[in-house]
């Protein structure tokens, strides 16, 4: 790198002396570096700023060419190249175009090549072409990030000054930071652009205001939404979407705000342009300046309409099945238990003896009647609970009494299959805070489950356990095949019966699960079930222990 000296004179290529113009002073000096920092700070177009600092370094310096060459974010390709003085336009090479830029980033300094010619580095046939003989480059850097290079040239042998490289390298400095700041601002537009685009193309409407309500955003939602367009809305009152008498809320949300934070899931009533009444879901949350002041409302606002309606129509369906099931239920069982009684009348002689046939015959209905009985029964329990109509009777229960008389009750069916019901737990006193009947019903389901999916020679297991201070737990047991995992889900659906893989048919609704679910879960307890270790399945629910308080 040649040496930075001062110099009175330099000679041409035709050897004639010719007088240099002197260096200009210190007033000149920063002079030119306030022109240049005014620029800078005062515009944030690059092609300007370049323009101008070239410009400037030329006029002060005295130089024949130069060019400035700005690198992209990878330091791999020159954006911007300004050029000054030369005859034809450089054709600068790749290859050509990166050395000098490469070697600015890896020293960030200055390099100086007294005659081009004969510089390693350089090698610029464009500027040879130009009879160029001497040049200087410094980098254009902000905060040790180099973007570029400043490059100005003599066509006469020229020995740079210490202060020449002084204001040159200044120069490039404050080129480097208004390049910087012209990124950071772009960055930041394209930032802003972005998120304007995510409010405006969103699916919900996005409001803000100020402090007094005035509206300030209104996306494309909200005009979809309310029916105003953004230029009715933008500088009103948000009064305008309240319906008549409901201008308070505005003030009771502000309050809410103030004590609670932000709100969501607000459920409230709007007015579209036209009049019409909607449903809307409302977020709302405060928009706070630099010091945390409150300067307006941001409103996040989801048209719910037809989904309230579709639920008032799904509720008023449902309301309408359960009805239609109980009075159907109703009806079937009145007959059902006329012949239940005949049957049962006919099997125990009262109209005179019977063959084997008329015997088998009257057994099966009975069988029957008795399985259509059940199923109504499930039928009325189920309807009952899905219209809460389920009044519970708790009570301190002793639960290992109900758990012996469900399991007495179920031997004899457990018996014809040869499948033992065992009873777990030796103490006798565990009570329950439960509706005696409905513990019943549920032991009663599970249990008969365990015994029907259990192969012969099988085994049914019920234990009774202190889950903590204030629950019960209450497991039953069965080796029968389990349920597949990818039924787990599905097994307490009503309806639903688990897929066998045994081949086993067995005859159900599907409803006692369902119904043993809803049943423990109006006790507050919870219903699950696990495959066993050894195969088959265990189903476990829990049931208070003492009596809530309050």
């Amino acid at each position: 790198m040649a040496r930075f000296e001062d110099q009175e004179a330099t000679r041409s290529p035709q050897g004639r002396s010719r007088k240099k113009q002197p260096f200009p002073n210190q007033t000149s000096f920063l002079s030119a570096l306030l022109t240049i920092a005014e620029t800078a700070t005062q515009s944030l177009q690059t092609e300007t700023i370049i323009n101008d600092t070239l410009d400037k370094s030329l006029e002060i310096l005295n130089f024949d060419v130069g060019s400035v060459r700005v690198l992209d974010r990878e330091m791999r390709h020159t954006v911007i190249r300004i050029d000054r003085g030369f005859h034809h336009p450089p054709n600068y090479t790749p290859r050509n175009q990166h050395r000098i830029e490469r070697l600015m980033i890896d020293t960030k300094a200055p390099h100086v090549s007294l005659d081009i010619r004969k510089d390693p580095i350089h090698k610029s046939q464009s500027m040879e072409r130009e009879g160029v003989i001497s040049a200087a480059h410094v980098p254009i850097m902000s905060k040790k990030r180099v973007f570029g290079s400043l490059t100005v040239g003599s066509r006469r042998r020229h020995k740079f000054s210490a202060k020449e490289i002084e204001l040159l390298e200044a120069f490039g400095s404050q080129l480097g930071m208004a390049l910087e700041n012209a990124h950071l601002f772009e960055e930041v537009e394209k930032g802003k652009a972005y998120i304007e685009n995510l409010v405006e193309n969103a699916g919900d409407a996005v409001v803000s205001t100020d402090i007094n309500d005035r509206v300030l955003t209104w996306n494309r939602a909200a005009e979809i939404i309310f029916g105003y367009t953004k230029a009715e809305a933008i500088g009103n009152d948000l009064n305008i979407v309240m319906p008549p008498g409901r201008s308070h809320e505005l003030e009771e949300i502000r309050l809410k705000l103030e004590v609670a934070g932000p709100m969501r899931n607000l459920e409230a009533r709007r007015r579209r342009k036209d009049g019409t009444i909607i449903d809307v879901a409302l977020a709302v949350s405060p928009i706070r300046d630099n010091e945390s002041k409150v300067i307006g409302f941001l409103h996040l606002v989801k048209d719910i309409t037809e989904k309230n309606r579709y639920e008032r129509r799904l509720k008023d369906l449902d309301r309408m099945k359960s009805d239609f099931v109980s009075n159907v239920s109703h009806e079937l069982r009145t007959p059902l238990t006329a012949i239940k009684g005949s049957v049962d009348n006919m099997l125990d002689g009262i109209l005179g003896p019977l063959t084997d046939k008329q015997t088998r015959y009257l057994s099966r209905i009975n069988s029957n009647a008795d399985r259509l009985g059940r199923l109504i029964g499930d039928l009325l329990d189920l309807s009952r609970i899905e219209a809460g109509k389920i009044d519970l009777r708790p009570a301190k229960v002793a639960v290992m009494a109900i758990v012996k008389e469900v399991a007495e009750a179920l031997r004899t069916l457990a018996a014809d299959k040869l499948i033992s019901i065992e009873v777990l737990g030796a103490d006798e006193h565990v009570d329950v805070w439960a509706d005696r009947d409905k513990v019943l019903q549920i032991l009663t389901n599970l249990i008969g489950n365990a015994v029907k999916f259990t192969p012969p020679h099988g085994r049914v297991a019920i234990a009774v356990e202190r889950h903590d201070a204030e629950w019960v737990k209450l497991a039953v047991a069965d080796n029968g095949p389990g349920v597949p995992p990818e039924e787990a889900v599905k097994i307490f659906d009503k309806f639903y019966q688990a897929q066998q893989t045994n081949k086993v048919n067995v005859k159900g609704t599907g409803l006692g699960l369902a119904i043993s679910k809803a049943l423990v879960e109006l006790h507050g307890g919870n219903i699950w079930f696990e495959n066993g270790a050894d195969g088959g399945s265990v189903f476990s629910f829990t049931l208070p222990a003492r009596q809530p308080l309050g």
